[in-house]
């Protein structure tokens, strides 16, 4: 229905959305500076963190990708990680033309870098700021193409105060960006398919190769995503797709195959895989200096993954040897455990809860209201998880029997994108931290699950009511059983 066609009271509704769209997007906004300007993190620089920093550093000083140190005669080049978000922390080195990395001492004596007042680290922690902001506008514009206008409020107020993705504003590490670039894919992606516009496509094909360069666990998505368009939609989008989206991989590909270093991405999966394999491994990996079984197995598990790293071959049997030993607690692993751990709430390998770092000072400890939303959140979260399964099947029942060349009624794409994350990670680490840039996807499938069944609770509330009255003549042409769709945009 074009502007000039809108009655007065849907232009003042309308109105009244973007109005409260507009609040919600402030709101994420001033809840991450408060974060961000009030939280303390002793030691910022530690874990995972250390290499996305010497990344940048090497990348600014020496225009090498290499976690070398800075005192090394030589950065040996490697491609252990994506080169996006050291990318993104070069960058700020650059602004703020200082990128010195002072070591002091830190835990367990060990000594770690740089300091939380260094500028270049304050002009990344305001990026986050700004990304994770945005990521909540493409969140909203995202559920808004299915939901109704109270439903996308929900899923843009849930991002925005969604706690995981609070904290990891204040830390460097590449969550806040790739939720970002998500969100921002996936929005040009269902965007292009409904106006079949082959540069929006080409578009959401360059902004996947962004995302990628994040963190490579994407890899597969755009490709499948390009075989459902043109099976379902267009295969001239498909092809755009795919075409778009190929050029930063195969331009990572071509320049890790220049260099002759083990630390790869394949090996970083290649570990992942054996870790992924050991229930147990997250409990042993927190208490291995207080308990020697812990100590044990995680000996165990770092001795059959430097079998597997080395011969594949008998790397497997080891495996297979190990999970024989009781199948059916390895197959409840795989299939049940794992895909529930993935969206699980505590982060397994960090500080404490939603936490990575040690953080004191927290606006999400200190305020009521805000210790109020993290429990609520916390309360939730087997249940999002739940209506987000529930949205996968309802789409996966409905959408793919609809008539080729058709709009998109159902949220496919994202659906697909909840399964394809999950069973990634379900053959890899199945860490709560890693369901962070995708919870965008997971609070979107929940809330169209949600609005979903009570759509159907009321059809079929109608219809009872209908068949136990009386019956009354009907206007010619109307039909009671027969609701509008409640989600068209």
């Amino acid at each position: 229905m074009g502007a000039a066609a809108r009655t007065p009271d849907e232009r003042r509704a309308r109105l009244q959305f973007i109005a409260a769209a507009v609040l919600v997007v402030i709101l994420a906004l001033s809840v991450r500076v408060v974060y961000v300007f009030t939280a303390k993190v002793e030691y910022p620089i530690r874990g995972d963190i250390n290499q996305y920093v010497l990344y940048a550093w090497n990348m600014t000083h020496r225009g090498v990708f290499s976690t070398s140190l800075p005192d090394a005669e030589v950065a040996v080049p490697d491609s252990y990680r994506g080169p996006g978000y050291p990318a993104m922390l070069a960058l700020t080195m650059e602004l703020a033309d200082h990128s010195d990395l002072p070591l002091r001492t830190g835990p367990n004596g060990q000594l770690v870098l740089g300091y939380v007042t260094d500028t270049w680290m304050r002009y990344a922690l305001y990026i986050q700021v700004l990304l994770g902001t945005g990521t909540v506008l493409f969140s909203i514009l995202l559920a808004r193409l299915w939901l109704g206008r109270a439903s996308t409020l929900g899923v843009g107020l849930g991002v925005a105060l969604w706690p995981h993705l609070i904290t990891f504003t204040g830390i460097l590490l590449s969550e806040t960006l790739f939720a970002f670039a998500v969100a921002l894919s996936l929005w040009l992606l269902c965007v292009a398919e409904r106006r079949r516009s082959a540069r929006l496509m080409a578009l959401a094909g360059i902004s996947f190769g962004i995302a990628y360069l994040v963190n490579p666990v994407l890899a597969l998505f755009p490709p499948i995503a390009a075989v459902i368009l043109c099976i379902r939609s267009s295969r001239r989008l498909g092809i755009v797709l795919l075409l778009a989206f190929a050029v930063a991989p195969l331009g990572l590909g071509w320049r890790n195959a220049q260099i002759a270093n083990s630390e790869s991405m394949a090996r970083r999966a290649e570990e992942n895989f054996v870790i992924g394999s050991w229930p147990q491994f997250y409990t042993a990996y927190n208490t291995r200096f207080d308990n020697e079984i812990s100590a044990q197995i995680l000996a165990a598990e770092q001795a059959e993954q430097s079998v597997f790293l080395n011969n594949y071959a008998q790397g497997f049997e080891d495996i297979r040897t190990r999970m024989s030993l009781d199948p059916g607690y390895y197959v409840g692993w795989y299939l049940l455990k794992k895909p529930f751990l993935f969206w699980d709430w505590a982060i397994r390998i960090g500080a404490r809860d939603i936490y990575f770092l040690d953080t004191t000072n927290s606006p999400l400890d200190r305020y009521p209201v805000l210790r109020g939303v993290e429990s609520t959140a916390h309360m939730l979260n087997t249940a999002l998880f739940a209506l987000a399964i529930v949205a996968v099947v309802i789409v996966l029942a409905g959408r793919m029997r609809g008539a080729r060349g058709t709009g998109s009624p159902l949220p496919v794409m994202p659906a697909v994108l909840f399964v394809y994350v999950t069973a990634i990670h379900v053959v890899l680490q199945a860490e709560p931290r890693y369901s962070i840039p995708f919870r965008v996807v997971e609070i979107l499938l929940a809330f169209f699950a949600a609005a979903e069944i009570s759509a159907f609770a009321v059809h079929f509330g109608r219809r009872g009511r209908v068949s136990g009255r009386a019956t009354i003549p009907r206007p010619s042409g109307s039909d009671e059983s027969t609701t509008p769709p409640p989600f068209s945009p």
